[in-house]
């Protein structure tokens, strides 16, 4: 009789949490890129990340998609004494300890990878003989087991531990305290300074051990410690610090697996049946065996374990079911879908028209026929279906002759003239706007558009602008200063429609709800549940792409590892110059609705102010919440990227990420190199100039040596006639005297009289061009060679420079004359151009022709 009257109580308590359903779950599984569905632990990284340890993998979740780290059973370590549940303890933003039944993992997130050798790892800081158990207190140190001494991984405390008490199975702190929680459901209190055991207290008797001794689970609260036992029964436990006592709270016949509190003392707990909600302080307990989804289904299952995000979220891990996932705040809308549609096909629901009667019940026209929406009514029975008779006429009338366009036109689909008086115009692409002063624009999804094939429009009692496309609501917001227009989009994440909505099913009832119908069901919105709050988190970088291709941490990519870890931990990037081409992905980790993400972003050294942008791409498919940011041929410096992200409410006043990026100058254009090109090209300019100056110092003195030879030759010619006259007139000691005397100038009188006859012949043939040394040496009787040894030998010339000089001569006393021009002179000369002539005589003299006279006149003055 008992049993029967225990199991009616509990019929009735399940009834009515049942009936008290708070929870819509969105699943999260290997359909959305989850390893594998058997999900044993979930934890929230500082960056706002999630964790997911299922059977297979570790997936790191970043509201987008999911990144693994492969399991590798070759990097266990053993733990002799841990035979509890499934286990993660963060040790500060990167390190995961992995504990399982008998062993124990590391993971560092910064390299996504296992630690290779924990025995090695624990041998380093100073613990050589194996590790029986592993523990993390509350303020994240590391407590190990090693026999029956309990010691800190920094070695500053050490504890002897008792045989007697049973096996450890928890550590915890509070203040300058340390809990030691065992199997016998004892708890020891330590004081850390002096080492003393202060008190101990036990949460059941000892003839329970079976029923509460096998695991252990312990959470600290706000004023003591939360347990969760498990044995031949789960039981839920309270210790109160300052009364230094136990308090039961609940006990089941099955496993209890997971425990959260919040600041408030609402605890969470997971099982194997569902999960259970209890205030702690007022002991009000609800029991939820089933759970609610988006589609409407139910879904019944172990929940292995659960957590509260930092934005709000609820997150389930089934054991075979993936991720469950609800938000107070994210369904917006209220979906009411095809399975709320009492004798209707999948197929026949299309909601074509609402209206509204005087009790406030709704009433539908669809394809199938008519419902009526009963709105004090928010269970599943809320929606019947009528005949159209039993209609009130009014309701009747406005269903089947809903409002039509005021201006046909076969590419409108819909049409508002709003209060401003602005006209939105709906097409099949786009939406169109006209205001009143002749300005027009078009809009797509690219400017915010959940789709381009706009439904319906209206404006609510509020003067706010609703949209319905073939993907999506939109509501219209409008900057009052500048007037620009901004898309919020609400999708199915937000509660709306998966599928389409219909043509002009658009109504505001006289409460303010809105209504919005589709295929397959319909949405319902009250304003008030509108308000949005701040994202928590600064934007998250996620990954880095260098020209197409996917940048991994540790790899190498032109002799460069550009990430040295994974892209969240990442601060600052150096490339090389050829690696500008730049993708950078980062996630607002908006969990409650990722396709409402707004981005704005600033690469300063490119971008002179902030960019904004959706996280959805142009074609109007959903989006992921991601920020995809691409730049493209950056110039070589240092630059620094700032993003942040909002919601739809466009309020920037959330945390800014930042990430310094240095391009490497090509290594010409580094300084080292830039100094080694000023010092090759001021050693070239020196050579230069030393050159110059060199040659032109040759010139000159060749210039001089050949008057001075042609000076010469003349002089010699005069002094020879001299003393051939003089020899003729004077006795034979004279003569004697005269020959010795040209002997002394160095040339003998044959020699003489071959300059003067080499001379005379040039002069003869002056005007002829082609005078060559060929014909000279012919008219000298003499062979080419000859004659060039004999010139050389007299004047240090050879014969080409020597009829050369004598022209060039010629040309400088007939410029001086002042009678012939420069070409007369030319041709008096023999030069084949005036050009060559100005060449030669500037070799020669130093100076053009047109200005020998005046050189020359300047010297005599």
């Amino acid at each position: 009789m008992k049993r029967t009257i225990f199991l009616i109580s509990i019929f009735l308590f399940l009834f009515s949490c049942a009936k008290s359903q708070e929870f819509v779950f969105t699943p999260l599984n290997v359909l959305h890129g989850l390893s594998d569905n058997q999900v044993r632990y979930m934890l929230q990284l500082p960056d706002g990340r999630m964790v997911f340890k299922t059977t297979g993998n570790i997936n790191i979740y970043d509201g987008a998609g999911f990144k693994y780290i492969h399991r590798d059973s070759q990097r266990r370590y053993p733990l002799k004494t841990y035979d509890g549940f499934y286990r993660i303890y963060l040790s500060g933003d990167s390190i995961l300890w992995i504990k399982d039944y008998k062993e124990l993992l590391r993971v560092d997130l910064r390299k996504e990878k296992y630690t290779q050798d924990l025995a090695g790892y624990f041998k380093k800081i100073g613990f050589p003989k194996p590790i029986d158990n592993f523990f993390m207190d509350t303020k994240q140190r590391l407590w190990l087991l090693i026999g029956d001494k309990l010691v800190l991984s920094d070695h500053t405390q050490e504890f002897e531990l008792s045989q007697d008490q049973g096996r450890l199975q928890d550590v915890s702190a509070h203040e300058e305290k340390l809990y030691l929680f065992y199997s016998t459901g004892k708890v020891i209190c330590y004081d850390l300074n002096s080492k003393r055991r202060l008190y101990s207290a036990a949460a059941y008797p000892g003839t329970h051990y079976a029923r509460f001794g096998n695991t252990s689970l312990v959470v600290k609260g706000r004023n003591g410690f939360y347990q969760l036992r498990n044995g031949t029964h789960g039981g839920f436990f309270f210790f109160d610090l300052q009364k230094q006592a136990w308090r039961k709270i609940l006990e089941t016949e099955y496993t209890l697996n997971t425990l959260v509190v919040d600041a408030k003392g609402k605890a969470s707990i997971s099982c194997a049946k569902g999960i259970w909600i209890i205030d702690c302080f007022s002991s009000e307990k609800r029991y939820w065996p089933l759970l609610n989804k988006t589609d409407g289904s139910k879904l019944n299952t172990e929940i292995s374990t659960l957590l509260y995000d930092k934005q709000g979220g609820f997150w389930l891990g089934t054991v075979n079911q993936g991720i469950l996932y609800d938000h107070p705040e994210r369904y917006i809308f209220k979906h009411i879908g095809a399975s709320y549609f009492p004798g209707a096909l999948l197929g026949d629901i299309m909601v074509k028209a609402f209206a509204e009667d005087v009790s406030g019940d709704i009433y539908l026209k669809c394809k199938s026929g008519f419902y009526r929406y009963k709105t004090a009514l928010s269970n599943g029975n809320a929606l019947e279906k009528i005949d159209v008779f039993s209609i009130p006429p009014p309701v009747r009338h406005k269903l089947e002759y809903p409002q039509m366009l005021v201006d046909y036109n076969i590419d409108h689909t819909a049409e508002l003239t709003d209060s401003r008086g602005w006209k939105w115009i709906g097409t099949g692409d786009g939406l169109r706007l006209f205001k009143p002063s002749g300005e027009q624009h078009v809009f797509y999804t690219k400017d915010g558009l959940s789709n381009n094939f706009i439904q319906a429009i209206l404006q609510d009692s509020h003067n706010n602008i609703w949209i319905t496309t073939s993907y999506g609501i939109n509501k219209v917001q409008i900057d009052s200063i500048s007037g620009n227009v901004h898309f919020t989009s609400f999708d199915s994440n937000a509660g709306t429609l998966d599928g389409e909505y219909t043509n002009q099913a658009v109504y505001e009832s006289l409460s303010g709800d809105l209504y919005f119908g589709g295929i397959n069901g319909f949405s319902i919105l009250k304003p008030s549940r509108l308000l949005q709050r701040k994202l928590p988190f600064k934007p998250v970088f996620t990954n880095l792409f260098l020209k197409g291709e996917k940048v991994e941490p540790g790899k190498s990519y032109g002799n460069r590892v550009i990430l040295i870890n994974s892209a969240p931990y990442i601060k600052k990037i150096q490339l090389d110059y050829d690696q500008n081409f730049l993708t950078f992905q980062f996630s607002a980790l908006n969990y409650q609705n990722p396709s409402q993400t707004l981005y704005r972003y600033q690469l300063i050294g490119i971008d002179k102010s902030w960019r904004e942008t959706f996280s959805r791409r142009e074609d109007g498919v959903n989006g992921d919440g991601v920020l995809e940011i691409s730049y493209t041929n950056l110039p070589h410096g240092n630059y620094k990227l700032r993003v942040m992200a909002s919601n739809n409410n466009k309020e920037w006043n959330g945390p800014v990420s930042e990430l310094d990026l240095t391009i490497n100058a090509p290594w010409w254009q580094t300084l080292p190199a830039i100094i080694c090109f000023v010092v090759l090209a001021s050693v070239l300019i020196s050579a230069a100039i030393f050159a110059y100056i060199s040659h032109t110092r040759k010139s000159l003195e060749r210039t001089h040596r050949e008057e001075l030879l042609l000076l010469r030759i003349r002089s010699l010619i005069d002094q020879q006639n001299v003393l051939l006259s003089e020899k003729e007139n004077l006795p034979a000691a004279v003569e004697e005297r005269s020959d010795a005397s040209q002997s002394k100038i160095g040339l003998n009188q044959a020699e003489s009289e071959f300059l003067e006859r080499a001379m005379k012949l040039v002069e003869m043939n002056i005007e002829v061009t082609d005078y060559s040394v060929e014909q000279l040496s012919r008219d000298l009787n003499m062979d080419r060679t000859g004659l060039y040894r004999k010139l050389i030998t007299l004047l240090d010339k050879s014969p080409s420079l020597f009829i050369r000089n004598v022209r060039l001569e010629k040309a400088a006393q007939l410029i001086l004359e002042g009678k012939l021009n420069i070409s007369e002179i030319t041709e008096r000369v023999g030069f084949s151009s005036s050009s060559y002539l100005g060449k030669c005589f500037f070799e020669q003299y130093g100076c053009r022709p047109s200005e020998y006279a005046r050189k020359v006149k300047n010297q005599r003055h």
